[in-house]
């Protein structure tokens, strides 16, 4: 007898996981909103720094007490002076310059560190900073759509602390440590390169320096419509009561 024909089993197709959109033109953050994030945030930089500023200035005042013939001198003086004390011998002139020089790189460095900690500690626990989620913004993946992995949050972070206050904190630095000349070229390129960045966050994709190498983008996590491009859909929205025509008789059984 023969056996009958074994049909050959159904093989199943993978499953592909579904591949997000990339985040469209209109769901970019309004450059107002924007600018407005980055001034909140900006704002709590700058305090930060006046805090360190304020430390670093008592900490040079405090090498001042006790010598000799510098009590008139400030903070500034000694930190400008390149050592050259009127009233303090040699060694003693430039070691008091020195020390101020490294307190005020160490406030510099401060500052860059906490920037740097403020912006990737917010993108990687809540996807934006705090300026940005007051103003109802937030930071996607641009081609997925999704919260940006931790490395580009570091990117991200890191580019924009650079541009924000890197450039200018290197710049105080080569100025205090005597390179004028140095300090004054990074004070150009910390300007054009803080434009360059301005004007790629505000036209065209709104993608700024910091958006583009972490491939990144800020969009809106909500958005607004104005109150008169409503109103003609609540006009159409059905006549009053009193418009309305009177129902049908119902006839009798």
């Amino acid at each position: 007898m023969s056996q009958p024909a074994t049909e050959p089993l159904p093989v199943a197709e993978p499953v592909q996981a579904p591949v997000q959109a990339p985040v469209p033109p209109a769901d970019r953050a309004p450059r107002t909103r924007r600018l407005l994030g980055w001034l909140l945030d900006f704002t709590v930089i700058l305090a930060v720094a006046a805090l360190l500023g304020w430390l670093t200035f008592n900490r040079i005042s405090a090498k001042l007490t006790g010598v000799p013939g510098l009590v008139g001198i400030s903070a500034w003086q000694l930190a400008t002076s390149g050592g050259d004390l009127v009233g303090a011998g040699q060694g003693v002139g430039t070691s008091l310059w020195r020390s101020s020089v490294r307190a005020v790189w160490q406030g510099f460095a401060g500052l860059v560190l906490f920037a740097f900690a403020y912006r990737f500690a917010s993108l990687a626990l809540m996807g934006r900073t705090p300026g940005q989620a007051l103003l109802g913004l937030r930071v996607l993946n641009r081609r997925d759509g999704q919260r940006p992995a931790r490395s580009a949050a570091a990117g991200r972070a890191a580019a924009g602390t650079l541009v924000d206050v890197g450039w200018y904190a290197l710049a105080c630095c080569l100025l205090v440590g005597g390179a004028i000349g140095l300090s004054v070229l990074c004070w150009i390129l910390a300007v054009a390169v803080f434009l360059l960045h301005s004007l790629l966050a505000l036209a065209g994709a709104r993608r700024s320096l910091a958006d583009r190498p972490s491939g990144t983008v800020v969009a809106s996590a909500f958005r607004l419509q104005p109150v008169w491009t409503r109103l003609p859909g609540a006009m159409r929205r059905g006549t009053p009561d009193e418009e309305k025509p009177p129902p049908a008789p119902v006839a009798a059984a």
